[in-house]
């Protein structure tokens, strides 16, 4: 087994200040990972917690019992806490508490809160104290997508650290998938493994075949075959940001940008697409992010199309 940190894709760089600074004795041990889901920011923080209770080296041997607990999860100087539900609880806080309570059989410890934004005023408050002035050898990490969603007293108790999206040849390391899927995934490991699941295809697939309908049938609204599709808000939101990802690769095609093209396995509809107007393009375009924002505030999916049908058709 090596080192965990060997195998974390894209933020070398990150763990490689963080790492110095550990050896430096430098100041910080609360620190807010931020950046987007699935580009490894637990991961992350799992092998800087590996390298921290290693007892031969502060950047982690990977061969001793220590490194081995931790990679397994299940060492005593880590803690894991992750939402119970749909936030993270008073409960959890308390367990984290006595978890510091007992002294620690030699080397760091470290809390690792994933979904920190999911923690609430009152358990951000019962450990606002022990995230300020941490126990001498131990870290906090916490873990979100923003800074906005995170307690301000949480926030200005912790050293931040952004994350940023991987590269197409980060996540082709790892996973292999086809060109379109690893443009689209926008640098997010989770994007992409529901970018190639067999249900959310066939829904990639219905988009390119009600948006040929849409921009042909002068009688989209009479036509049924969109509206079973639209009968679920969150399915008709899954149709319209695939429309909205065609339009801007059109849009991209227009502007000679081809390299920044996600869907090259649609050329055909891009070409299209990219035929049409400009004006008319980024109507189609501004009418789908005002569709999807009805969408969020429970319109009837249905509804919401036939008005972007009509209020797009003569532009």
């Amino acid at each position: 087994m090596a080192r965990l940190v060997d195998y974390i894709l894209g933020h070398q760089d990150i763990i490689q200040k963080m790492i110095e600074s550990f050896e430096a004795g430098k100041p910080g041990q609360t620190f807010l990972f931020v950046g987007p889901s699935g580009v490894g920011k637990k991961q992350t923080a799992i092998a800087l917690a590996q390298a921290l209770i290693c007892q031969q080296s502060l950047r982690g041997c990977g061969q001793c019992p220590s490194c081995f607990r931790v990679a397994s999860g299940h060492h005593e100087n880590l803690k894991i806490i992750q939402p119970d539900g749909a936030q993270i609880k008073m409960e959890q806080a308390k367990e984290v508490l006595e978890f510091l309570s007992f002294k620690s059989l030699g080397g760091s410890r470290v809390i690792i809160f994933d979904q920190a934004h999911l923690m609430n005023s009152q358990v951000g408050n019962s450990l606002l104290k022990t995230l300020e002035e941490p126990p001498e050898g131990t870290f906090f990490f916490l873990i979100a997508p923003s800074v906005a969603g995170v307690l301000p007293t949480i926030r200005s108790r912790s050293r931040i650290v952004q994350f940023k999206p991987l590269s197409m040849d980060d996540l082709n390391k790892r996973v292999k998938a086809p060109t379109w899927a690893l443009k689209s995934a926008n640098g997010s490991f989770e994007k992409l493994a529901t970018l190639q699941d067999g249900p959310e295809l066939e829904t990639r697939q219905k988009s390119v075949e009600i948006l040929n309908v849409f921009l042909k049938d002068n009688d989209f609204i009479l036509n049924e075959m969109w509206r079973s599709e639209f009968k679920e808000r969150a399915q008709g939101q899954r149709i319209l940001s695939y429309w909205l990802g065609f339009f801007r690769d059109a849009i991209a095609l227009q502007e000679g940008a081809k390299e920044q093209i996600s869907s090259i396995d649609q050329a055909p509809l891009i070409k299209n697409l990219a035929e049409i107007n400009r004006k008319r393009l980024l109507s189609l375009a501004d009418g789908v992010l005002l569709a999807e924002r009805a969408l969020i505030a429970n319109r009837d999916s249905q509804l919401v199309m036939e008005e972007y049908f009509v209020t797009t058709k003569n532009i």
